[in-house]
């Protein structure tokens, strides 16, 4: 049975099982498993910190919880040997099963991050080891830092800009991504010129440079935008056509709000009008239908919306953009100021949408990013500590090589 633990669990020279026993557990009833590991006899053991071989001065023992045999806990038992090197330290040797200070073993720690990382939350992952969430989020947090510091960022040249909130109210994180690669890589809070800057930092102290961006997606927030040219001059701003279509969305709200001060039938039916007509139920298009006729301003900008999405369609698959100002004309004698300032935002937008049409970046990778961050918020319920949940947001979207175990094994 030693022999099969000692393959089970991955041991190797000069580590042996030397004893597998069952014990009575805390609760009633329950068994614990208890393996003890040994070393041979008249080994050295490297310090790999002086690259020398030193002989075993004298032993401490400690206990490592390890992934459940079966329905039974188990825990690792071993006599760890002590060094004293040619410098005069006593020294703690280090062994191939757990990180040095850890009481975990690296599978069982492994384990606790792929529950994580399938959505678990701390304190369900907690509740199915046999552990604190509390212990469940050091776990994480550990890995992720150990990742974030070992590992670097590769180049940038494609990145996103977009703002996330983090509490309720006005707080919020701007998240930069790498859109080849589909990561995060750099984080901060806010969501002015300073907060991009500090994410463009966060990126290089892993060793990623700003200069090597030569795209970046994001909307047309004005502190972007001159964040963007203030920081990374060098890189082509490019503004995603949902950005566009948001825009006139909320256009249309707008409108909306205004005719329902006065029409009282328009106060509760807002997503009618924003969802594309195309997804609408037969029942819904013919009451769209019906409204719009009876609200002809409102129908009128609401007709604007679902054929800018088709221009935009046109653009796309064309790659030009006489479609586009045809419609930014017809707008434009609409009438409708929200609609013209719509118009005049375009335009003065217009060296990002342009890029977007005859490239195709698109940011939809950063809502994604957006998107994943409020589900990481809600699995925890909240986070009342900002540093945290930047950690998790690494851990979940950073990328990072956390050394967990694949479907395939």
């Amino acid at each position: 049975m030693e022999k099969l633990f000692t393959e089970a669990i991955g041991m190797s020279e000069p580590w042996y099982v030397e004893k597998v026993e069952f014990q009575p557990g805390i609760k009633e009833g329950s068994k614990h498993l208890h393996i003890y590991v040994n070393h041979k006899t008249g080994v050295k053991f490297r310090v790999e910190k002086e690259g020398e071989e030193y002989s075993v001065y004298d032993h401490q023992e400690r206990t490592w919880r390890h992934l459940n045999f079966f329905e039974h806990e188990c825990y690792l038992h071993a006599r760890l040997p002590r060094v004293k090197t040619s410098s005069g330290y006593t020294l703690l040797v280090d062994v191939p099963w757990a990180k040095p200070g850890s009481s975990f073993t690296l599978l069982f720690e492994s384990y606790v991050c792929l529950l994580v990382k399938e959505g678990m939350s701390f304190s369900g992952v907690g509740r199915y080891m046999g552990i604190s969430g509390k212990r469940v989020y050091t776990i994480i947090k550990n890995k992720t830092l150990t990742a974030l510091v070992h590992q670097n960022v590769e180049e940038v040249e494609e990145a996103s800009l977009d703002e996330t909130s983090y509490k309720k109210g006005h707080d919020y994180f701007t998240v930069l991504t790498d859109r080849k690669r589909k990561k995060v890589v750099g984080i901060s809070t806010g969501k002015d010129q300073e907060a991009v800057n500090q994410a463009l930092i966060d990126m290089e102290v892993r060793g990623g440079s700003r200069q090597s961006i030569q795209t970046i997606t994001m909307d047309m927030s004005r502190s972007y935008i001159s964040a963007v040219d203030k920081y990374i001059p060098q890189a082509e701003i490019v503004f995603d056509r949902f950005h566009i279509e948001q825009h006139m969305n909320k256009v249309v709200d707008e409108v909306r709000k205004e005719e329902s001060k006065q029409y009282t039938e328009l106060k509760r039916n807002k997503y009618l009008w924003l969802r594309n007509k195309s997804n609408l139920k037969e029942d819904k298009k013919l009451k769209l239908n019906v409204l719009a006729r009876s609200y002809p301003r409102l129908g009128k900008v609401h007709r604007l919306k679902e054929q800018l999405k088709e221009v935009l369609n046109e653009a796309a698959y064309s790659n030009k953009l006489a479609a586009i100002n045809r419609w930014l004309k017809i707008a434009w004698r609409s009438g409708i100021n929200q609609v013209q300032d719509f118009v005049n935002m375009i335009h003065s937008h217009w060296y990002g949408i342009k890029t977007y049409f005859t490239n195709l970046k698109t940011n939809a990778y950063a809502e994604r990013v957006n998107l994943k961050i409020q589900e990481i918020k809600r699995i925890a319920r909240g986070y009342s500590n900002t540093n945290n949940f930047i950690i998790m947001i690494y851990f979940h979207l950073g990328g990072l090589d956390l050394g967990l175990p694949t479907k395939n094994g």
